[in-house]
């Protein structure tokens, strides 16, 4: 595969988009540090997750208080997310085409392994 110029193009494109998304998350982070409580307070992430609402893909950030504990919840739309996705679903149908190989089907059965050999 090191020398097949579509899957160097596919990876490549996930990569670029991949590193788009983890920029858009950092932005997403840095908006939410900015951004003081009601009583002047510093807010953190405490948790995050991705939802879908109307269409749109979004971040869901909530953040809570260090001075008062209270949370906020933020949500950002985020684009690069479906450009992230849509690439790794070409990689992943061009390797199943072209070399037979589901990567995603391979890094469960890692995950399930590795799982199992802690237990």
């Amino acid at each position: 595969m090191a020398s097949d110029a579509k899957y160097i193009e596919l990876k490549g494109q996930l990569l670029q988009d991949a590193e788009g998304h983890f920029r858009e998350i950092q932005a997403t982070y840095a908006t939410v540090l900015k951004t003081q409580c009601q009583c002047g307070g510093q807010l953190e992430p405490v948790d995050h997750d991705f939802g879908k609402s109307g269409g749109m893909i979004y971040d869901s950030v909530i953040a809570k208080c260090r001075a008062c504990g209270s949370t906020q919840s933020f949500q950002f739309p985020k684009e690069g997310f479906i450009s992230e996705a849509r690439s790794a679903m070409a990689l992943r149908d061009y390797l199943q085409q072209a070399y037979g190989v589901d990567y995603a089907v391979m890094a469960l059965n890692d995950l399930q392994t590795r799982s199992a050999t802690r237990s």
